[in-house]
């Protein structure tokens, strides 16, 4: 039988003794003393998420980056720059302008003071007077030894002035030569350009080829000519005046 002594120890009484409130109150304080180095505080002694100073931090930064923003994009803090931006944009495009259109108005009171005066002829005209010219040298300057009356009675028709003159006093002069000789002379424009025209007169530049052929020679020979020829309109029709050698 086991005696009261050893069932109760003497520590067992000592370990409840009553504690009073000022060991308490002292417990409880030490509950938020330093904890020493290299140990872990309690986990409930850790600050939950929402406490204040958590709530305040977060919204410093937001407020930061919310400041930051604004400025990148052209808020508040950037608002005389934003000002001076837009007119260093469109300030320049008016003097530029400007001197554009006084660029224009100069080149067209230029143009307008300097333009040809306008032609007499008309277009009708210009190109019959051409036709004239390459059809009157072919006459003037052709000629065969069997048909010589009429070569010369072509030449008045297409000719006036000193040139007709000339002309029919020549192939008439040379009459009994070119029937000895059997002298045939034909002759073809290969180009021709009116040089100057007005209502009466008009001048024509041509490059005329001329085949000669003759009993002397069983060769035919060909020359090329630069003549100028210059005509006037008689009777509303246009005659050969002169021509001239280039």
């Amino acid at each position: 039988m086991i005696s009261d002594a050893r069932a109760h120890p003497p520590e067992a009484e000592d370990a409840t003794e009553p504690v009073d409130g000022d060991t308490a109150a002292a417990d409880h304080d030490g509950a938020g003393a330093e904890v020493p180095a290299g140990a872990e505080a309690p986990a409930g002694d850790e600050p939950a998420a929402g406490t204040p100073s958590r709530r305040r931090g977060r919204g410093a930064r937001k407020a930061a980056r919310d400041d930051a923003g604004a400025t990148a994009d052209g808020g508040p803090g950037d608002e005389d720059g934003g000002d001076r931006r837009g007119p260093r944009l469109a300030l320049p495009l008016v003097p530029a302008l400007a001197v554009l259109l006084a660029l224009l108005a100069a080149a067209a009171a230029f143009l307008w003071f300097t333009r040809p005066e306008p032609s007499d002829i008309r277009t009708g005209d210009y190109t019959a007077a051409l036709q004239a010219a390459r059809s009157g040298v072919v006459d003037v300057t052709s000629f065969d030894h069997l048909t010589i009356d009429d070569d010369i009675e072509q030449i008045r028709r297409v000719t006036v002035g000193d040139l007709r003159d000339e002309a029919v006093e020549q192939l008439d002069a040379r009459r009994e030569e070119i029937a000895a000789s059997e002298a045939v002379v034909n002759t073809e424009v290969v180009d021709a350009g009116v040089v100057a025209a007005d209502g009466d007169s008009a001048t024509v530049a041509l490059l005329i080829q001329s085949t000669q052929q003759s009993n002397a020679s069983p060769q035919a020979q060909i020359v090329k000519y630069r003549i100028q020829v210059e005509l006037q309109k008689v009777d509303d029709q246009w005659r050969l005046s002169g021509i001239t050698g280039r």
